[in-house]
């Protein structure tokens, strides 16, 4: 009996150690999240056309989707989600604010945010070589998905926005 339960202790930590591995890994797609909604406050700010101000403010809305889903997972895992970029964000929100002192291009904010899309992408699929939780991996993919689907709608505008200069 005591055999048994101790067991039991043992599968029990072995499920919260990869719960836990599972929490860190949405954490970190979580405040990529974050960066991208904080991303998208900037170029729909800056955006001229109003078609182009919708756009991104859909894919912006994606990623607020994504955010919350995220979130709901973690907390359905036992874990507590992070409700800031990190460090790393508030680092690249602010290289990206220096790099973009005094410009009007909007190709160039929309480049940034393709780039980023990608990163995003190329980020969870290293997080998917390592998860084991179907259900994480399934939401993941689906985010994946959205992230593609925001890149084609990016290059459209990147596109357009080149055509109308």
């Amino acid at each position: 009996m005591i055999l048994i339960v101790h067991l039991g202790n043992i599968n029990n930590r072995g499920g919260d150690i990869m719960n836990s591995k599972n929490i860190k890994s949405l954490n970190t797609i979580l405040e990529g999240e974050y960066m991208a909604i904080k991303s998208f406050d900037a170029l729909i700010e800056h955006a001229n056309a109003v078609i182009t101000k919708n756009e991104l403010q859909k894919i912006q809305q994606t990623h607020r989707h994504h955010a919350s889903q995220i979130c709901t997972k973690i907390q359905n895992l036992g874990g507590n989600p992070s409700e800031s970029v990190g460090i790393q964000g508030v680092v690249a929100e602010t290289i990206s604010n220096i790099k973009h002192i005094g410009t009007t291009d909007n190709t160039a904010y929309l480049k940034e945010a393709l780039q980023d899309e990608y990163m995003g992408i190329k980020a969870i699929k290293e997080l998917l070589a390592d998860n084991t939780n179907s259900s994480s991996s399934k939401l993941l993919n689906n985010i994946i998905t959205q992230h593609q689907t925001n890149i084609n709608s990016l290059n459209t505008l990147i596109s357009t926005t080149r055509n109308a200069q």
